[in-house]
């Protein structure tokens, strides 16, 4: 079976079970490929996904017929060539046709795919879309491969300008951004063994331990990985970690912990000197936390199976430090989760109330004069500033804390990253203080 059999199987899958795609594809991911099979594997899938709603378009257009005409198998096949063709490009136009009409089942199958491929290649440079003066945010949401209520909705918080440069930033900037062990190895040290690697990184003002490595990288493949000298985390997620400011003899509570990034940040901050419980709801992640602890030599990290919503009543109003990440829509990853954006945006809607119950139940864990970091990545006032504005207004014994790191200043406690002016995930951080009376 080659690539594009594989690809178009996982696709298959991924459509008709609602699989997350890394999930839909770690499972073909065996021994029985190369190294560079699976990562041509993982490129065309994602970006047949992140792309399809595009695609889809292009499809429907050119072949005359509406989605619900054309069957769930083709529609996967021709999304696999359009890939190919528009965004892959590592081989010419005539072999991806060729190559992808064998994926086909039947001749009218074979035939429907050959005949949409070729003249999407001699419309190549002229590819239908939706007229931009009459209705730019379904031309926004066609170029950019983005449902229209993620595109109304960033347009309603940021204007045109702004929300395309998000929609851009997510589908084209792909890095890797690392936070490095400086318990084992300075940032100079491990910034020289990737250089020694062939690997450019940058560092991060906000975020001293962070390096950022340009283009999707496999950590596994970077020095230094078995070695536990740096672990994979996002700047913002690190600068959320800057502003907890943990410290040497610090208890730290982690409600929602998996994969562990925060607890890692907190215990390299504190020198691993203190106690940092990293609790998850769901025991198959507690593995991911374990390991990844193990292999960084943190002792400080004790791994534990807990609803955010139950806290842990041994812990009540002891916790110097509490990490509030919660659950929420994803809207600030999407160029890492491409599949996020298809799912059903109503159901943010739901969140909010959730995520003000995890944090009530959090802030029972601070001690007086603690402080709790809540946050999010994504990009929605009603998860992030309206949840603690609720919460601090139920609960006069907490109030915000401002914060400044670098030139990011939270006058008010609350800041907000936003992917194309801050070149991070779309990241929302606010920081809270239990007050020592009320």
């Amino acid at each position: 079976m080659n690539i594009r059999q594989i690809a178009l199987r996982i696709l298959d899958e991924y459509e008709a079970g609602g699989k997350f795609i890394n999930l839909a594809l770690s499972s073909h991911l065996t021994d029985d490929l190369s190294r560079e099979e699976k990562a041509a594997l993982t490129a065309l899938l994602y970006t047949s996904v992140e792309r399809k709603l595009t695609y889809d378009y292009y499809i429907c257009a050119i072949s005359k017929r509406s989605e619900s005409d054309i069957d769930p198998h083709t529609k996967n096949i021709l999304r696999l060539g359009l890939c190919q063709m528009l965004d892959m490009r590592s081989i010419p136009d005539f072999a991806a046709v060729n190559e992808t009409v064998k994926l086909a089942k039947n001749p009218g199958e074979r035939s429907f795919v050959n005949g949409v491929l070729r003249a999407a290649v001699r419309q190549k440079n002229s590819l239908p879309s939706p007229d931009e003066a009459k209705n730019y945010k379904r031309y926004l949401s066609v170029k950019y491969s983005f449902p229209l209520p993620i595109v109304k909705h960033f347009d309603s918080l940021y204007g045109r300008e702004a929300t395309e440069e998000i929609l851009r930033f997510f589908n084209d900037e792909k890095y890797t951004d690392i936070t490095v062990n400086t318990l084992k190895v300075s940032v100079d040290e491990y910034r020289k063994a990737l250089e020694n690697k062939g690997v450019n990184a940058k560092t991060n003002p906000y975020s001293p331990a962070s390096l950022r490595i340009e283009g999707s990288q496999n950590p596994e493949r970077l020095p230094g990985f078995s070695e536990g000298h740096f672990f994979v985390q996002d700047r913002a997620s690190a600068i959320s970690g800057m502003a907890l400011d943990a410290r040497e003899g610090d208890l730290i509570v982690d409600v929602c912990s998996a994969p562990g990034g925060k607890s890692f940040f907190a215990a390299l901050a504190s020198c691993d000197k203190g106690e940092i419980y990293s609790f998850d709801l769901h025991e198959s992640k507690l593995s991911l936390i374990t390991s990844g602890a193990d292999r960084l030599g943190l002792k400080a990290v004790k791994v534990s199976a807990r609803d955010a919503l139950s806290p842990d009543e041994t812990l009540l109003g002891k916790a110097d430090r509490v990490i509030c990440d919660v659950p929420c829509s994803g809207l600030g990853v999407l160029g890492k989760k491409p599949d996020l954006r298809y799912k059903d945006f109503s159901l943010t809607e739901e969140l909010p109330a959730l995520q003000l119950s995890i944090l009530k139940a959090s802030a029972s864990y601070v001690k007086c004069g603690g402080v709790l970091v809540y946050s999010t990545c994504t990009l929605n006032p009603k998860e992030n500033e309206e949840v603690v504005t609720e919460f601090l207004a139920e609960n006069l014994n907490f109030e915000s804390l401002p914060f400044s790191l670098g030139d990011l200043t939270a006058e008010g406690g609350m800041l907000t990253l936003l992917p194309h002016v801050h070149h991070t995930d779309g990241f929302f951080m606010a920081k809270i203080r239990r007050k020592d009376t009320i």
